[in-house]
């Protein structure tokens, strides 16, 4: 008993030692991939016509759109994208599921352009990824996506500033052939920084930015734009319709 008593203290001490060192000492580094490196998997999305699945994972050491049939093991996905150069951050469906869109600029130049890719299109002999379409293809200029229209699933309204770099003008875009109509031109006058359309897709507002750094929100009519609210300088005014549209494709 006796021995049975000194071989449980031993074996007590020993245990709290041991406690003690790992507490004294530091714990151990964290490694900052684990904060900063990319997630396994992000940004997932079902097609509006509930067919496909997409989700944002490395291709190549890069971020880039996947993407697997809806009911289909994750192991069975399948890159869509193969950018090696700069992570693909977000992106969103055409309306009617045909296409996945997405923007991309060239070195962190920020002249980001729209890229078409179809889910079910099939790599050309060679290659791992399907044809991306550049929807829009410039150098030195910028694209901003203003409305994804749910009458016209095969349409972007977009800006574009590759008539003056200082304004965008407004453009309908075909999203199969790429094709782009002028809707309005933009110019000092106008100052036009946004166009916002109603759950209708018609052009209903636009924002100002005038020179002394006030803001003014602007009715769209046929022939002209009607000033309808103010803000000063130090004041600033975001239509919410605005920010459910920017939701619809970030």
């Amino acid at each position: 008993m006796h021995f049975t008593k000194t071989i449980l203290s031993i074996a007590f001490l020993a245990l709290a030692i041991t406690t003690q060192a790992q507490t004294n000492s530091l714990p151990p580094l964290i490694d900052r991939e684990l904060f900063f490196g990319p997630p396994v998997i992000a940004g997932g999305q079902l097609s509006p016509d509930g067919k496909y699945m997409s989700f944002l994972k490395v291709y190549k050491g890069t971020m880039n759109v996947w993407v697997k049939d809806a009911s289909a093991p994750f192991e069975s996905a399948h890159a869509l994208t193969g950018d090696t150069l700069r992570p693909i951050r977000s992106y969103f469906w055409s309306r009617d599921g045909k296409y996945i869109l997405y923007v991309q600029d060239k070195g962190g130049d920020e002249n980001f352009n729209v890229y078409a890719v179809s889910p079910s299109e099939k790599p050309a002999t060679g290659q791992d990824i399907p044809t991306n379409r550049a929807l829009t293809d410039y150098k030195g200029v910028r694209t901003f996506i203003y409305s994804i229209p749910k009458s016209d699933p095969d349409a972007l309204y977009i800006g574009l500033n590759d008539r003056d770099k200082k304004w965008h003008d407004l453009y309908k875009l075909k999203i199969s052939s790429g094709e782009k109509t002028l809707l309005r031109q933009n110019s000092d006058k106008d100052r036009i920084t946004d166009w916002i359309f109603d759950w209708s897709d018609k052009l209903r507002l636009a924002m100002r930015a005038n020179e002394d750094g006030s803001n003014d929100l602007l009715r769209v009519d046929a022939k002209e734009l009607v000033p309808i609210y103010h803000t000063g300088p130090l004041k600033n005014l975001i239509p919410m319709h605005s920010i459910k549209t920017i939701n619809n494709f970030i």
